[in-house]
């Protein structure tokens, strides 16, 4: 699922060059494969992210969080509403965030195939 995680930050018009890109892809995955993850954002999905990249949680929340604020910052939600179907008012935090970005690929069981047409 890393692979169509990918894909869809892409999509969106996230930069890779951030090294939350990466880390953000592997928690939407890891969310879309086990959801209990959102349960304790901190304490175990940037625990598994950092022992994936070889950082500390702290690590991944904040490259994660710059990520997602600079994207706001830029984008708000123009890009992401018309994917999503509908509109986001404020920034999400970044557990609110994974969560959307698992859940679409839940409900979009063919987007990586699609995605990769583009």
């Amino acid at each position: 699922f890393m692979e169509t995680a990918l894909l869809l930050l892409r999509k969106i018009g996230m930069r890779s060059s951030y090294a939350g890109f990466n880390y953000l892809a592997c928690a939407v995955a890891l969310v879309f494969e086990h959801q209990e993850y959102l349960r304790k954002v901190t304490k175990n999905l940037y625990v598994m992210v950092g022992k994936e990249y070889g950082v500390s949680n702290v690590c991944v929340e904040a490259a994660i969080r710059t990520l997602i604020t600079s994207y706001w910052n830029q984008n708000e939600d123009k890009i992401l509403a018309p994917i999503l179907g509908y509109p986001l008012f404020e920034k999400p935090t970044s557990s609110e965030f994974i969560s959307i970005l698992a859940d679409f690929l839940r409900d979009h069981p063919d987007f990586g195939e699609q995605a990769k047409t583009y």
